[in-house]
């Protein structure tokens, strides 16, 4: 069997609708079938994703299915690069919808960058780029932010600075993480029309509680490159920035988005609360 062009890689953990979907998506990529791959990476689901990637296997796609024990997303990613046959990474989530035209779009742009070591696209919530008063998630319309959900990489860099840090447990700052290793090493160029929609999560207490624990890591970010995050984030007392941010900075600011809701849409900024 010939090698393809280009390996997408997608970890996932239950939430076999979610899955579906995004293989449905994947399936009518204008990119030519037998020129990508894909590999689904199962994190230890305790539901049954493994017969929904049969069924796209057997009609529609060259699909593989690989699994491994809950370590979380940057080892699950990790398993799918070391199981990829292309010379090109790319990677998405099991919850977004990629355009028809996101393969296409990123080896075009590895096309026209050849010493470029990857390429990230645009992230939006929907067709028209918005959450909904109360809604979240990633979002990426400028670039410079590497979210895993939209890029792909040279498979021979990746594996030249060692994949993505496995101490990474969350799916918060294993990407930018990645990115900065790769950034050492040359070019991650901004691609806009390879357009990936990552449908809103609801913005709830419980949500905003859950994302106390991604801290940590983004204070490792500081002491690794002296950024929190991003480099549009430079910091010099990394521990007291994040202490800042994690306990006043952030709750206060999803509470007063449900704040200013709250006379329109009461029902909704009730269940921040």
């Amino acid at each position: 069997m010939t090698a393809p062009a280009v390996s997408v890689v997608i970890p996932t953990r239950n939430r076999p609708a979610d899955l579906r979907r995004v293989l449905e998506a994947l399936a009518h990529q204008d990119y030519l079938h037998d020129q990508f791959e894909v590999i689904v990476c199962d994190d230890g689901s305790t539901e049954d994703v493994e017969s929904v990637t049969k069924g796209f296997a057997r009609e529609a796609l060259q699909l593989r299915y690989v699994r491994q024990e809950p370590k979380g997303p940057a080892t699950a990613r990790n398993l799918g690069i070391r199981n990829a046959r292309a010379p090109i990474v790319a990677m998405t989530d099991s919850d977004t919808i990629p355009d028809p035209r996101w393969l296409t779009a990123i080896m075009a742009a590895f096309a026209a960058h050849p010493e470029a070591v990857g390429v990230e696209g645009t992230v939006r919530a929907n067709n028209a780029g918005e959450f909904d008063p109360l809604g979240e998630g990633p979002t990426n319309l400028e670039g410079g932010v590497y979210l895993t959900c939209n890029c792909a990489y040279k498979r021979a860099v990746l594996y030249s600075i060692g994949g993505f840090d496995e101490r990474f447990p969350y799916p918060a700052y294993e990407d930018v993480d990645l990115a900065a290793r790769a950034l050492e090493v040359g070019e991650i160029v901004w691609q806009p029309d390879a357009v990936v929609i990552h449908p809103q999560r609801a913005l709830t207490a419980r949500a905003v509680m859950k994302k106390l624990r991604y801290w940590p890591f983004i204070l490792l970010m500081g002491y690794r490159y002296g950024y929190l995050g991003w480099k549009r984030y430079p910091v010099r007392h990394p521990r007291l920035r994040v202490a800042a941010l994690s306990v006043i900075a952030l709750p206060l600011a999803k509470f007063r988005t449900a704040a200013s809701f709250f006379t329109r849409k009461p029902a909704a900024a009730t269940k921040l609360f």
